[in-house]
């Protein structure tokens, strides 16, 4: 008997569609176990089977677990799907832009106080200048992406 290992590239390949929006669901509702009958009514499901068998696919790929109520939770947090920009911390999802815009904020604001405060002459204003462009293209970026999703889930739900 062979083990599958399930890796983030199979479940990217795998989890895609209704599967996804089943998976999706899951998540946003991490701290709640749903019934098949719960999941397709929220998702506007044609039946009940249908979303029992993306259930099943999920399952099978170890993203969620069927509870003794028969009813299923969430068992991994994965960045997929519209979630790919994005890392996971402590079951949360964080867009990978965050990390930059805090540590280039940071970053900027003790080059300022060192500038104002005169510790360490010239090379605290270059800091400052590299930091405040780095910090503004982090932000600008971080929008601009946001703007393309938001735009991006316009199109898909018409």
């Amino acid at each position: 008997m062979t083990t599958d290992v399930i890796t983030l590239e199979k479940v990217k390949n795998e989890v895609k569609g209704k599967t996804l929006k089943v998976y999706l669901l899951l998540v946003k509702f991490k701290n709640s176990d749903l019934g098949v009958r719960e999941i397709q009514r929220q998702l506007d499901f044609s039946s009940v089977s249908l979303a029992s068998y993306h259930l099943d696919r999920l399952e099978s790929l170890s993203l969620v677990t069927k509870t003794a109520q028969n009813k299923y939770k969430v068992a991994q947090i994965l960045p997929i799907g519209k979630y790919e920009d994005f890392f996971v911390l402590k079951g949360r999802y964080l867009p990978k832009e965050a990390y930059y815009i805090s540590f280039f904020s940071f970053a900027t604001i003790i080059s300022f106080f060192s500038l104002i405060f005169q510790l360490w002459g010239p090379m605290v204003l270059l800091l400052f200048s590299i930091a405040i462009v780095a910090t503004v293209s982090s932000w600008i970026r971080f929008i601009n992406h946001w703007k393309g999703k938001n735009e991006q889930e316009i199109e898909n739900n018409h």
